[in-house]
Order: C-alpha cells, then sequence, then structure tokens
C-alpha cells in the first residue's frame, strides 16, 4: 500500500498490485474510491507473478496535486507495463470526468524507481535515471501539462549516486539533499523562483549528535556509519529545526543544527513513512 503527498489535507491511497485506489480525508475520515489506472487493469490482466513485481518499482508513486481542479498524475517507466514506443507513461486522473486518461509527449529519460515523486510551485518533479553519469530532473507543468528537464541541476547531485541523493518540498520549494558517503554528513539545496540556481539551506551531521538514541526503540540507528540512504527532511519548524524521516525507520525525529542535536518527535511501530499536512473538514472531490 502506498500514500502519495498531501494535496489540501487529502492522499491518495493505492496499491499497484491490486485495482484499490481511494482518495482520503483523515480529519473526517471521508474517502472516495476511484477507477483503476489503466495500468492496473492491464497487469491484472497479465496475471503477473511475484518475480515480475520485483521490476515495476516504478509504478509506486502517485503525485496528488491541485491546479484548478485536483488531478492524480501518475508516470512510470513503460517497460513496467505494455511495450511503449516512449521511455515513460504518464497517466492522470480528471475528477471531473471521473475517468484516467494518458498524456502526449512524455519524456525521453527512464525515471529512477525509488524515487518518490514531489510537488511544489506548481509543478511535479521526478529524477531520472543517470544518463552518461549525470542525473536530470524532469518536471510536470501541472496546468499546462508540458512536460521540461530543468535547466540546472546542483553538480553535487547530478554527479551522485542515486541511492545518495533525496528530493522533498519544504515551505513549497523544491530541495534537494545528499548525504556524504564518507563524511555521512547531508546537505540540503533550495531550488530557486527562477530555476537557474541552488542555495544550501542546511547541513545535517547526525554523527556528531551528542543525544542518545537509546530512547529510540524501533531498532534503527541514526547515527549508523554504513547507512547509505540519506534522511527525507518533513518540515521545518518554527525554531528552525527540522524534522527527519528514513524509509527504514518507523519514527520521526527533531534535529537541530545549531545545536548539533537531536530528539524522538514521533513513533509508531506500523510507521513507514511520514508526511506533512494540514487538516481539511470540508472536501470537495
Amino acid at each position: 500500500i502506498y500514500a502519495s503527498e498531501s494535496c489540501d489535507g487529502l492522499f491518495c491511497i493505492h496499491s499497484v498490485r491490486t485495482l484499490a485506489i481511494y482518495v482520503v480525508n483523515p480529519a473526517t475520515r471521508w474517502l472516495r474510491q476511484l477507477p483503476p489506472a489503466r495500468f492496473q487493469t492491464s497487469m491484472l490482466k497479465l496475471n503477473p507473478t511475484p518475480e515480475t513485481w520485483t521490476f515495476v518499482k516504478s509504478v509506486c508513486y502517485i503525485a496528488f496535486v491541485k491546479a484548478i481542479d485536483y488531478k492524480l498524475v501518475w508516470m512510470y517507466n513503460s517497460d513496467a507495463s505494455s511495450p511503449n514506443e516512449e521511455l515513460t507513461t504518464c497517466e492522470v486522473f480528471d475528477f471531473r470526468a471521473n475517468t484516467w486518461r494518458y498524456l502526449t509527449c512524455t519524456p525521453s529519460y527512464r525515471l529512477f524507481c525509488d524515487q518518490a515523486p514531489t510537488s511544489a510551485n506548481g509543478s511535479i518533479y521526478w529524477f531520472t535515471e543517470p544518463y552518461y553519469g549525470e542525473i536530470k530532473v524532469v518536471a510536470l507543468d501541472i496546468h499546462t501539462e508540458k512536460f521540461r528537464v530543468l535547466p540546472k541541476i546542483n553538480p553535487a547531485i547530478a554527479s551522485s549516486d542515486p541511492n545518495l541523493i533525496d528530493m522533498c518540498t519544504l515551505d513549497n520549494n523544491l530541495c534537494m539533499s545528499k548525504r556524504g558517503g564518507d563524511t555521512m554528513i547531508q546537505h540540503i539545496w533550495r531550488l530557486k523562483s527562477t530555476e537557474d540556481s541552488w542555495e544550501k539551506i542546511y547541513t545535517i551531521d547526525l554523527l556528531s549528535c551528542s543525544s542518545s538514541l537509546s530512547e529510540f526503540r524501533d531498532g534503527f540507528n541514526w547515527t549508523q556509519k554504513d547507512l547509505v540512504e540519506p534522511s527525507t527532511p518533513v518540515a521545518i519548524c518554527k525554531n528552525k529545526k527540522i524534522l527527519l524521516s528514513h524509509r527504514y525507520a518507523r519514527n520521526l525525529i527533531k534535529y537541530d543544527p545549531q545545536a548539533k542535536s537531536l530528539c524522538l518527535f514521533f513513533q509508531r511501530p506500523l510507521c513507514r513513512r511520514y508526511v506533512s499536512y494540514f487538516q481539511r473538514l470540508i472536501t470537495h472531490v
């Protein structure tokens, strides 16, 4: 089961192995079941084996956004479904028509399958697989539904091992981060509105933290020296502290970059992913 980022307090919850797909409002416990995407119906007709699913990681993530109307955007590498001349396939759910449709002129780059898309400033962003040693970022304007490739990527990100980098939204700005393989120090950069330059906004050094990790009882060590994947920033607090999650952790921690300390913020044994959202009591979907 996978969940999208929040959009006006709503989430999309879906499964790639079944026809299940819902939009939910946690504040009111309202939900709406949606018709399955074309990818879902195509895969079930093929009666895939468990081994088949190991090759379709790129279809795990849906972006939930709002232009004039709400939209679900599901883009994946085309070899994850039926043969296609394009390298990627993009489906968009139209809430008014209650149906899925395809977008044309999709990017000529394969998506990096282990990174969820993120949305900020009216666009959705995806990392690509490395091409000639360089990672690119594909963007979709949610109003015009036109794709573009960002003109400039931070060199530290573009030349990285894709497993060492992460992408997220902080204060409605696209941010990217990279964890050093040797120092384990993670730097976070924010894309400026002109999309032609980046500025460093945070440096996370968990190895220098003085806090004891014994209270984090989920068995995950945040300062593990051989940990490859970076932490994922979830939100910036008013006091400039930052909330962090990790794909292997079941808790949420608060990091203070000034004091270089961390503390447990929230823990739920069954949780695998944390996202920030604002409650909404009225749902127009």
